[in-house]
């Protein structure tokens, strides 16, 4: 959605020494960077977020999206945004990918292979098709029976609908060919992706936990409780104490005194988030106060299986990402050929595991064989560039990294291993040249115009 009219604020990023402020121009909201004698200046596209906790901001260069590094929180007002405070230098460099957008936005279309150039020309808030399906039908002939209800579900079916967007696990995998967009409401979520967690001692929880809390819960385990039953996202809030007393009539006295009116308060309680500055969250897990969490084995796990033909794959680029890369390696190594060879996915994990540190015809075989797959892929010409020039063959690394650009112009990794690789070779111009380049794409880059300053 367009941002909304805020109060102009000012912050002063320690770890950087830079000035971020946002302003009101003329009815529309501006982000300023002030850092090491440059300035850069964006008109904000999008905000993120309706403020019930905080907001982020995107900016838009071409077909483009970039995250500002300046958020609001609602207990804190204006400061950097989550991921940016402890960088040394600050810039508006964070793509706004299809991951990213899947659960912000209901009509994020890409037109390139890695989902970062948008296809539309216009960003809309999520909207019904997201929980209730195609309605195109339902409108033409409005029935019950041509049209997702998901009251009317249960299990799986019911409960992925709402785990789409606020099941965020530590990380998450599609199935091959798939994409989030292939996800239908009705369907259970692992026939398009798999959400794994992973179990440590003592862990934390990140502030997107509230469907793994709610599934420890007694009174989800039972099937009657879930996220509708107290959340209602066409109406006025839901009196949860009402819910509770749907099951829970009679409540001990010793424990609850005449003037108890609600629930939340002990049974649910507030906890502070690790992943994100400023913000709480209620915890979802209802038990008795000061009764303590669960155990559970260490180690990763799916949230639900996908379909069995993929349990391994899946499993095994999940542990590349969060656990053992030596243990998803063998892994990956021991899935059929026509996987290892043929799914890009499981190329350019196998890629980049091999990338920085096998031998290098190895890496460049991998990383061949991920452009073959899927040769509109920017990211995937880069990596094969990468290994090209830690084989000592600048020249055709030289080639991928000009291929990469010329596929995404936002992908400011290839203008940097490109300038690094003339360098190298005594190409100062050339180096220059092709961070002007990028310059012309986006000229207001803080960290391309410090190297082109005068020394």
């Amino acid at each position: 959605m367009a941002p909304e009219p805020m109060d102009a604020g000012r912050v002063t990023h320690a770890a950087s020494g830079s000035v971020l402020s946002a302003e009101m121009r003329d009815g529309r909201m501006v982000h300023i960077l002030a850092e090491r004698g440059l300035t850069a200046e964006y008109p904000v596209a999008y905000q993120i977020g309706s403020g019930t906790k905080g907001k982020t901001y995107a900016v838009q260069v071409g077909d483009y999206l970039l995250e500002s590094p300046l958020s609001w929180f609602k207990a804190a007002g204006w400061d950097v945004s989550p991921g940016y405070e402890s960088m040394r230098l600050l810039d508006f460099d964070r793509p706004v990918t299809s991951n990213c957008l899947f659960c912000h936005s209901g009509n994020a279309r890409f037109s390139d292979a890695d989902g970062r150039r948008l296809a539309v020309s216009h960003l809309d808030a999520i909207m019904c098709e997201r929980c209730h399906g195609d309605g195109e039908a339902h409108a033409k002939r409005p029935s019950r029976t041509n049209i997702v209800n998901p009251s009317k579900l249960a299990g799986a079916a019911r409960d992925s609908i709402c785990e789409q967007c606020h099941l965020e696990g530590d990380t998450r995998v599609l199935n091959p060919g798939k994409t989030q967009e292939d996800y239908r409401p009705g369907e259970p979520l692992e026939r398009t992706m798999v959400t794994y967690l992973l179990h440590r001692a003592n862990d934390v929880k990140p502030a997107v936990s509230q469907v793994e809390e709610l599934a420890e819960s007694k009174c989800a385990r039972t099937g009657k409780l879930w996220c509708g039953s107290c959340h209602d996202p066409h109406g006025p809030a839901v009196d949860v104490a009402v819910v509770c007393r749907g099951c829970h009539a009679g409540l001990s006295k010793a424990s609850h005194s005449a003037a108890q009116r609600e629930c939340v308060s002990c049974h649910m309680q507030h906890r502070n988030t690790t992943d994100i500055a400023h913000v709480a969250t209620t915890d979802h897990h209802i038990r008795k106060p000061g009764s303590a969490e669960d155990a559970k084995p260490e180690g990763i796990a799916a949230w639900r299986e996908p379909p069995a033909e993929f349990r391994l794959r899946d499993l095994a680029l999940a542990e590349l990402r969060i656990g053992s890369k030596e243990k998803s390696v063998k892994m990956l190594e021991s899935l059929p050929e026509a996987q290892q060879n043929g799914d890009p996915d499981v190329l350019s994990a196998l890629e980049g595991a091999f990338l920085a540190t096998s031998a290098p015809e190895r890496a460049i075989a991998l990383a061949k064989w991920a452009v073959d797959s899927l040769p509109k892929s920017a990211v995937f010409a880069l990596n094969y560039g990468l290994a090209l020039k830690r084989a000592g063959e600048p020249q055709k690394a030289e080639s991928e990294f000009l291929r990469a650009i010329d596929l995404d112009p936002s992908l400011m990794q290839a203008y940097a291993e490109l300038a690094v690789l003339y360098d190298r070779q005594g190409k100062q111009a050339e180096s220059m040249a092709i961070l002007d380049r990028f310059l012309k794409w986006n000229p207001q880059t803080i960290q391309f115009r410090l190297v082109r300053q005068p020394q």
